[in-house]
């Protein structure tokens, strides 16, 4: 039996589950809505979030020829397609889409089953093995794999086994795995997600999960710490000699122009002369200081750290630091740095 693709990350379908809760929210707020003549907007809108949750599918491993999920797709392609008002696409966004979501996410929770018991079924104890047993799978919130007997299994097959949940979001469910000696004959079957057996550590796995998840959206959003590789920038006027004009010297503008090369090519969190930006920043002069969420920083020099691809950042904000160096005489230094720590912004 040929080994099943492994998926990159086994859980990111649970960031379109969040994103269909929070659509039923802003609609049930009436936040979303499509004014007429605006059929054409909802209709790319709604075939825009159909093709993210192709996209998620294939990333979950879900085959692109699984007969179930090709036959939901197709039918609510039509269905928005066919749509003769916007209000309508907005019913099937709120409702169809959730179904289609729930197919998904049952079809690479299989997917991931069928997985386990094939990793399962290559231990070569399962030989030596006289009476049948059960083995659980427990999916935990912090990126982690709880086993439940399985004493049989080698260190090899627990080490495939952890292997497949290395991902961002995990807790989704838990797994029995029946293992079944009978005349010598071994079977392996899987008996049913926990959360149908358990479902108050169900509960407890996915709000420990919205409890991760919602540190993240702080990190990412600048209100908690972020660290990971970057770049840090260092910014300083023209050498005394060489300053002939303001254009010579390091403004606000300029520090906004680096800003946003930086969120352009996609860093992850930023932070000037030691202030996280959050998105109500403001980086202004106010008579000569460089005021950064009010408080001014040091320009001595100017340091703009930030968390993401170095290369991608590095690559975007080529031309401009040039321009600032040859044009300008500013004195700019780039380096690149393994593991960057940027602080979080206090809520105000």
């Amino acid at each position: 039996m040929a080994e099943p693709r492994k998926p990159s990350d086994i859980y990111i379908l649970f960031g379109i589950s969040l994103l269909l809760s929070a659509l039923l929210l802003v609609n049930s707020l009436g936040i979303i809505s499509f004014r007429v003549g605006e059929l054409k907007d909802a209709r790319n809108y709604a075939l825009s979030l159909l093709e993210l949750n192709m996209d998620l599918a294939h990333q979950l491993g879900v085959p692109r020829d699984n007969a179930r999920v090709s036959f939901s797709y197709e039918n609510l392609h039509k269905s928005i397609s066919m749509a003769a008002t916007a209000g309508e696409i907005t019913d099937i966004i709120l409702s169809e889409m959730g179904a289609f979501e729930d197919i998904i996410r049952e079809e690479a929770e299989s997917n991931l089953t069928n997985r386990l018991q094939w990793v399962i079924s290559k231990d070569p104890n399962l030989e030596q093995l006289e009476a049948s047993t059960e083995l659980v799978i427990h999916f935990l919130a912090d990126n982690a794999i709880s086993l439940e007997g399985g004493d049989f299994l080698e260190a090899d097959t627990i080490e495939e086994i952890r292997s497949y949940v290395a991902s961002k979001g995990v807790g989704m469910q838990s797994v029995i795995i029946a293992v079944e000696v009978l005349d010598d004959i071994v079977t392996i079957n899987a008996i049913e997600p926990m959360s149908e057996l358990d479902p108050v550590q169900h509960l407890q796995n996915q709000y420990k999960l919205l409890e991760q998840e919602y540190t993240n959206l702080r990190s990412l959003n600048g209100y908690s710490e972020l660290t990971g590789p970057g770049l840090v920038i260092s910014l300083m006027d023209a050498e005394d000699e060489d300053i002939v004009s303001e254009n010579n010297i390091i403004h606000d503008v300029d520090v906004q122009e680096v800003v946003h090369f930086l969120f352009a090519s996609g860093a992850l969190g930023i932070s000037v002369g030691g202030k996280r930006l959050v998105v109500d920043t403001s980086i202004r002069c106010v008579g000569g200081p460089i005021l950064v969420n009010y408080d001014p920083v040091p320009v001595k020099p100017l340091i703009i750290k930030a968390v993401g691809d170095p290369e991608a950042m590095e690559k975007s904000l080529n031309t401009l630091l040039n321009y600032y160096r040859e044009e300008r005489s500013l004195r700019v230094e780039v380096s690149v740095e393994s593991e960057i720590r940027l602080p979080g912004q206090p809520l105000r």
